[in-house]
């Protein structure tokens, strides 16, 4: 069988490995939506049944959430997959799925692309894509910045084949993905301009700067930013809200620009930590996992040590080398977070850069052993490694899958459930609505749950018209009232089985209600 052959069956393996790592048990693994998930979902079902959010702006080109703001790439395929298919939770987490898709398919091409004779570094960015614990618990939850990955590695494919290739098509699409890319995560507004800046310096130096090309990129990126340059200047002068056509150019609560601060030398270890040994909140870190692997440190710190080395080598000899543009993008995105509080969510989208500087690492080793010694020596070693990350992949996904995980982790920070059969079965037996009903998730995950419109809902205090159903809180219990209790609760729900309350038990919660 040919290599080529060889190839392609590897890279099927690896698509069908990709769909169950992020598609089994995506409605349980994590169990419940994160507060921002269920924030963007409802809003994806207003767009899609109102052409309005849950604040009844129309067509908004950056989400309130919260008050401090959320990107809206999101919550619009969302509404289109509501819009086509009506509203299913699959359809929360699909999008997610789908770009880390993207990163997996586009991160092979422009691996492929660099070094179009080989394919190590293509095959080992694909493997790490696919059962990296980091890329697995990105790919699915349905938080907003998420897209940023999967699109950023879609741009970076699309800027280096227009560079190399000079196609005017090219260049066209990496505009419109580089503006898609503004509306996946607001770190882009600082990121891509500064990629932009120090790719343009480097294609000067190598000799690949076309200006065509760069105006046929120029114009549809500026179309697509233009709204978002308008936001900004809005939130930043404190200037009203405002219309462009049906788009709402919205006006924040909370302007975020302020969470940057000064560089600080001690963030930048605490990103290291980050980036490679994981973080406190168990939903973009599994405990007692890396997020790479141990394995994969190594490689990166020799895969940076060869970039730098090159970096030098093509600027002095003007040797265009398209690694640099990943190692580019790997730098900017790594010194803006070392700007900003480190949060795991955040740093998502330099993933692809890492797993790629990590395959480069892998190859630059290959080439050293294959030069001082024999060829079988190398790909010993690389069998080895394999074996080392199918194991490590084993343990991880037993741990993630099997049941582990939900246990050691409930209640995951910041998640909370929907309760949509249990105010069903209050609706449909009037007889044990008593006064009220009590439920700790917050008044969005109500609106999720019963798909309630957005006219409603009372903006003032962003609470229900109907007061009947009081979201947030489990107070003390009183007769006369029905509560809606997670299972994590163990305490108060032994209360209320002790005061005689009839229990509904559902998945992952139960009914408390007083019969009359």
């Amino acid at each position: 069988m040919k290599k080529k052959h060889i190839y392609y069956i590897g890279l099927g393996i690896m698509l069908c490995v990709l769909l169950v790592t992020r598609l089994w048990r995506i409605d349980m693994v994590p169990f419940g939506l994160h507060l921002d998930e269920a924030g963007m979902a409802y809003d994806a079902w207003c767009l899609s049944r109102f052409g309005v959010d849950r604040y009844l702006n129309s067509w908004p080109l950056y989400l309130t959430n919260y008050g401090g703001g959320q990107s809206v790439l999101y919550a619009y395929i969302c509404a289109g997959l509501f819009r086509l298919f009506g509203y299913q939770f699959l359809f929360i987490r699909l999008p997610v799925v789908v770009f880390s898709g993207f990163t997996f398919l586009f991160g092979i091409k422009l691996m492929h692309k660099i070094f179009p004779e080989e394919h190590i570094p293509a095959i080992a960015t694909g493997v790490l894509a696919v059962i990296c614990p980091a890329l697995v618990l990105q790919g699915r939850v349905g938080i907003d910045c998420y897209l940023m990955l999967g699109c950023s590695t879609i741009f970076l494919y699309f800027f280096f084949s227009a560079v190399e290739s000079g196609v005017s098509g090219y260049y066209i699409g990496t505009g419109i993905v580089g503006g898609l890319l503004l509306y996946t995560y607001a770190l882009n507004y600082f990121a891509l301009p500064l990629f932009l800046c120090f790719s343009l310096f480097y294609v000067i130096r190598v000799k690949k700067f076309s200006l065509r090309g760069w105006i046929a990129m120029a114009i549809p990126m500026a179309i697509l930013a233009f709204p978002l340059i308008i936001i900004q200047v809005i939130n930043m002068f404190d200037l009203p809200e405002m219309k462009l056509g049906c788009f709402t150019l919205t006006k924040l609560d909370v302007y975020r620009v302020s969470e940057f601060s000064w560089f600080q030398f001690s963030r930048l270890v605490e990103m290291l930590r980050m980036l490679f040994m994981g973080n406190e909140l168990a939903y973009t870190a599994a405990p007692g996992f890396s997020n790479f692997y141990v394995l994969t440190i190594p490689l990166f710190v020799i895969g940076v040590c060869s970039l730098c080395v090159c970096t030098w080598h093509s600027v002095r000899k003007r040797e265009h080398n398209g690694m640099l543009y990943i190692f580019f993008w790997f730098l900017i995105l790594f010194l803006l977070f070392c700007h900003l509080k480190p949060i795991g969510y955040r740093i998502t989208g330099i993933y692809y850069s890492v797993i790629a500087i990590a395959a480069y690492g892998l190859r630059a080793v290959i080439r050293f052993l294959c030069k001082r010694t024999r060829q079988k020596v190398a790909w010993g070693i690389m069998v080895v490694l394999l074996m080392g990350y199918l194991v490590s992949f084993a343990r991880f996904g037993y741990y993630y899958y099997m049941g582990e995980y939900t246990i050691s982790t409930a209640p995951l920070a910041h998640f909370d459930i929907l309760v949509a059969e249990g105010i069903e079965y209050v609706e449909a037996h009037p007889e044990y609505q008593n006064q009220g009903t009590y439920m700790a998730e917050p008044v969005t995950f109500y609106l999720l749950s019963t798909l309630t419109s957005p006219y409603e809902v009372r903006y003032d205090s962003h609470i229900l018209d109907n007061d009947y159903y009081i979201c947030g809180s489990l107070p003390e219990i009183q007769d006369g009232y029905n509560y809606i209790v997670r299972d994590i609760y163990v305490d108060y729900a032994n209360e209320l089985r002790g005061r005689g309350y009839t229990e509904v038990k559902f998945i992952g919660y139960s009914l408390f209600y007083q019969e009359r």
